[in-house]
């Protein structure tokens, strides 16, 4: 890869140190031609922002910063190859509630580097964002990530391996497999925090209040401003133009179905209650502005979880009865249908809460004591304990064929980006960019 200008890597520092309005008041310049596209440096800046964002690696010096660009500029080009090739393919699609369960999945998994959701929209608002501008710029990630994965399941999806390529494997690479990590297989029970019915109605009353305030005149800018809950009465609950993919579904059903000057009834999501209001159109994009009221619980209602926490607890340990209780009590839609069965877990790969929950953790069927974490209390069970240890090619055949078929599989892809590299057109302008 071609050397990085000092003036590119100087603007990348100063991008990474300013917020997001000072970002597009630059002059971009054009850093690689793929195809018959381009990648800008405002586009590699904002990558390498949100690498640092999730990370939290920032770049020490100028030289640790060109290696990140360089490397994120490189996969940046495989991502519009896979995506050249996913487009051609007419078979494969992405439908939009597959990339709002991946994004919500995604932020969650964000969110987790943060102590408290406090913690986490304070980084967001340090690196000039907000929930929903975050939101908009992993969209597309997201999609296309679902894209590339989509396109690589159909060419690889016959991808086999022999007995005898197992044993190859083995045998060329045994000194340098690592080791099975240690791991348990846990099931549990979420119990979320939750607002009392009572503060819910209550809260759901206070904003269609403010929503007749509005309708009688009152400023909706000024409401949101005073009212909002969590910052999103910033600039007065402005959105600005959106898209309907940028938003959850109940929103969009409501926002979309609004002509400009109209305000909507009050709206339910997972954020709280909304009011919208649109105040343009363009294209398929509308200009929005909302007054947003969440329902947090009262002391009294996380104190109702932690007894029922504890309830749920005594009679597992009792009736031994974990599966049942998930399937009836977790707040966890994905998990409840199969007893709150999680799977395995290396335990060096558990996130902190989880990890001193279940340090030294060796005995099948026990239960711990519930776990708190943001999304709220979770109870534990140890269904299968397996200790670290050498893989063998006898009692581990599986998963050496596993990690066999994987190695193929890399090979495949290198192999195939080389020939879609071959037949399409790529320019690497760093040094002219400065």
């Amino acid at each position: 890869m071609k050397r990085c200008g000092l003036i590119l890597i100087l603007l990348a520092l100063v991008i990474l140190s300013c917020p997001v309005s000072a970002q597009r008041e630059m002059v971009d310049k054009i850093v690689a031609v793929v195809g018959n596209e381009v990648i800008l440096a405002s586009e590699l800046a904002g990558q390498v922002q949100m690498y640092v964002f999730q990370s939290g690696k920032q770049p020490k010096n100028e030289h640790e910063l060109k290696k990140l660009q360089d490397e994120i500029l490189e996969q940046m080009i495989f991502d519009k190859l896979f995506l050249f090739e996913a487009r051609r393919d007419t078979t494969i699609n992405v439908r939009p509630e597959e990339i709002e369960i991946a994004l919500d999945e995604h932020i969650a998994g964000v969110a987790k580097n943060f102590g408290s959701d406090q913690e986490f929209m304070d980084a967001l608002a340090n690196e000039g964002l907000t929930l929903r501008t975050l939101r908009k710029q992993y969209r597309g990630e997201i999609e296309n990530q679902l894209l590339k994965n989509r396109l690589i399941q159909s060419k690889l999806y016959t991808v086999s391996v022999s007995k005898h390529e197992v044993k190859e494997f083995y045998d060329q690479f045994r000194d340098s497999i690592p080791n099975q990590p240690e791991a348990v297989k846990l099931a549990h029970i979420l119990l979320t925090f939750s607002a009392s019915k009572e503060i819910d109605d209550s809260i759901r009353t206070l904003a269609a209040e403010l929503r007749q305030m509005v309708l009688d005149g009152a400023d909706f800018a000024a409401i949101s401003s005073q009212y909002s809950s969590m910052g999103a009465g910033a600039n007065g609950g402005d959105l600005g133009y959106i898209r309907r993919e940028d938003v959850v579904p109940e929103f969009a059903r409501a926002a979309f179905n609004l002509n400009v000057g109209d305000i909507s009834g009050v709206i339910r999501t997972q954020f709280g209650y909304h009011v919208i209001k649109c105040e343009g159109k363009q294209d398929e994009r509308l200009k929005l502005r909302h007054i947003l009221l969440m329902a947090q619980p009262s002391p009294e209602d996380s104190a109702m979880t932690y007894r029922l926490a504890d309830s749920l607890l005594g009679e597992v340990r009792k009736n031994d009865n974990f599966a049942e209780l998930a399937k009836t009590f977790s707040g966890d839609d994905d998990t409840r249908a199969a007893g709150g069965e999680l799977g395995w877990f290396a335990t060096a790969n558990l996130p902190p809460d989880f990890a001193d929950a279940v340090k030294g953790w060796k005995t099948p069927g026990e239960y711990r004591e519930p776990v708190k974490t943001q999304f709220g209390l979770y109870l534990l069970k140890l269904i299968d304990y397996r200790p670290e240890k050498q893989y063998s090619l006898d009692e581990d055949f599986d998963e050496i064929k596993q990690l066999a078929r994987q190695e193929k599989t890399g090979r495949m892809v290198d192999k195939w980006i080389e020939q879609i590299k071959e037949k399409t057109y790529i320019d690497y302008r760093l040094t002219d960019a400065d």
